[in-house]
């Protein structure tokens, strides 16, 4: 190959969420030898402008329905003519039969992704591409990624393994998250929070294996048992414009401590003023923010769901999903080890940010990534 490896992103939306971002960290990341582009099937969204803000070449096709599919797949086959891709590499279920059922038709090698490890709360058109994939991933896939073991595990009783595989966990830049006593003051002082108030932050969406009314009837357990606390939720309709979660706050008699705050840019500021962040989640696969946080030196309470466990792993806490009770225990445990042992505290914020740095860094999946990408286009000439 005379030109750079030309490896084209597919995906079906450009929304906030982990998938998303992490095809952003990706697609501007300079991998030598490598140019990537992005195909979005539906309209522009958070990421649109900032990936090309960074340089990418983002492509939309605007797909907003199943009606639309049809013509989203005859301007995907000339997006990638267009293109010039020498592989594509695409995410999520649909995302993945659409793009190879179109690349194969021009012999471009694809790569699937896959970013689940539950069905338990998918929908049924997702549920039916997943089980379908399963079926067409050796005909189709030549090569498939998950984004984490539960994930690999769960879709190997599909099929999925009889392609060609491998786990590449998630990774971070330890430089982007991390550590800010500057940024911990400006946010309580924005939020109007002193320092004794134990912050807790969930960054999350509405969504309903977020399951965010288990943190709710948790933080106000963890509030009747003496903890002086305040809890932030950060993300996609977790803002006080979304009526449903107002009604949940007020059900579980949360107002005055449960502060909305919907979709911010300012994430690693905010995640280094918590004192704790917790996930509720009813069903995960490998949470970026939890990796994230931990980065910023704040421990994690996580639902045993997915890889949640493996991430936080001795430095913080696991709780069965659903259970309210178990969840506030563990956030009131961890207010009075803040409290009445602020050495260990002090011991624990460290050990979770050097966990991370060491075990799920940017450049090692990068380069992963890569090393597929190359072996995908080599072996297909």
């Amino acid at each position: 190959m005379t030109h750079p490896l030309r490896v084209t992103h597919v995906i079906g939306g450009l929304e906030l969420g982990g998938a998303e971002t992490l095809l952003y960290r990706l697609a501007t990341y300079e991998l030598p030898g490598i140019e990537q582009q992005v195909i979005c099937l539906g309209r522009p969204d958070w990421y649109s402008s900032r990936l090309a803000e960074r340089g990418i070449t983002v492509h939309h096709l605007g797909a907003t329905s199943p009606l639309s599919l049809p013509f989203a797949l005859r301007d995907l086959g000339k997006a990638l003519r267009q293109a010039g891709a020498d592989l594509v590499q695409s995410w999520m279920y649909l995302s993945n039969m659409l793009s190879a059922s179109v690349a194969r038709r021009s012999s471009i090698p694809v790569v699937w992704g896959i970013h689940n490890s539950s069905f338990e709360r998918v929908g049924l058109p997702s549920r039916i591409a997943a089980f379908v994939g399963g079926v067409r991933a050796p005909q189709l896939a030549d090569f498939v990624i998950n984004c984490s073991r539960h994930s690999a595990d769960l879709h190997s009783r599909l099929g999925y393994s009889a392609a060609p595989n491998a786990v590449i966990p998630n990774g971070y830049d330890p430089a982007e998250f991390r550590p800010d006593p500057n940024a911990r003051a400006r946010t309580r002082q924005a939020l109007g929070l002193d320092e004794e108030t134990f912050l807790v932050g969930s960054i999350s969406r509405w969504h309903a294996h977020k399951d965010v009314p288990n943190l709710l009837q948790a933080i106000r357990i963890a509030s009747n048992a003496g903890v002086p606390l305040r809890c932030l939720l950060i993300g996609r309709g977790l803002g006080s414009d979304n009526p449903e979660l107002i009604r949940a706050i007020e059900g579980a008699l949360c107002t005055e401590l449960v502060l909305p705050l919907g979709t911010r840019s300012d994430i690693p500021d905010l995640a280094a003023g918590f004192d704790l962040h917790v996930l509720s989640s009813s069903s995960e696969a490998f949470p970026n923010v939890v990796a994230e946080t931990m980065l910023s030196g704040t421990p994690n309470v996580v639902t045993d769901t997915g890889d949640s466990a493996e991430i936080v792993r001795g430095h913080g806490w696991k709780v069965p999903p659903r259970s309210s009770q178990e969840l506030a225990d563990a956030i009131t445990e961890a207010w009075r080890e803040r409290s009445t042992e602020p050495n260990k505290w002090e011991v624990r914020c460290a050990e979770a940010r050097r966990h991370i740095a060491e075990n799920f860094t940017f450049d090692r999946m990068a380069q992963a990534y890569a090393d597929v990408w190359r072996k995908v286009a080599s072996d297909r000439g």
